[in-house]
């Protein structure tokens, strides 16, 4: 009776090894990657546009009132959102005045509150040295701080309109919510040192003081 037990467990056992062997193996797919950051549309990136030349080094900014002009230094005016709008074309918007960077017909820079494919959409073309041109998507004219305007017609391009988007270095403004947080006193000794159960309303977790 053993005899007969040991085998058919070891009858079993083969035919599970066997049938792992047969059966078709489910095809193994890589894991879509979901960063929007790796698609060919949807990039977000907070950039300073820098461009200079010899003598020269400009941030372009886009004020209140929609002038488009260049600053020797960063600032909130000249922190750009550059988001994808599709494959190789971007549009960018001035994080400080929300306004977009659009261009009319004869190449002339303006903010505009409100956003336009034709004036606002821009490629975005990558040199070898790092630096970006940005040509408009309608108007096939390239943007430029230059005071001597854009040359369209020309295969010269004219002065800054190379631009070598730069990481963000000055401090974003916080929004704060209207608590003191700083001069809580908290029991560090209690099981709810931050009074989450209600027993002291007044201390506040810092979860909350950040927007």
């Amino acid at each position: 009776m053993l005899a007969i037990s040991v085998a058919l467990h070891r009858l079993l056992v083969c035919l599970i090894f066997w049938a792992a062997l047969l059966l078709p193996m489910a095809p193994a797919f890589p894991l879509p990657n979901s960063s929007p950051l790796l698609q060919f549309d949807g990039q977000v990136r907070l950039r300073h546009l820098y461009t200079a030349d010899d003598q020269t080094q400009l941030h372009l900014e886009i004020m209140s009132d929609g002038a488009v002009r260049g600053s020797r230094y960063q600032n909130i005016y000249s922190l750009m959102e550059i988001k994808a709008v599709k494959p190789g074309i971007i549009r960018m918007q001035a994080m400080k005045t929300s306004r977009f960077l659009c261009m009319k017909p004869n190449g002339r820079l303006y903010g505009s509150l409100s956003y336009s494919e034709e004036a606002c959409n821009f490629h975005e073309k990558v040199l070898r040295d790092g630096y970006n041109l940005y040509y408009s998507e309608s108007y096939n004219i390239p943007v430029s701080l230059s005071s001597m305007g854009n040359l369209p017609r020309s295969h010269q391009l004219p002065p800054f309109s190379q631009f070598l988007p730069l990481v963000n270095k000055i401090p974003l403004e916080p929004v704060f919510v209207d608590y003191d947080f700083y001069e809580q006193e908290l029991n560090v000794e209690s099981s709810d040192p931050l009074s989450m159960m209600g027993h002291n309303p007044g201390i506040i977790s810092p979860s909350y003081v950040f927007k």
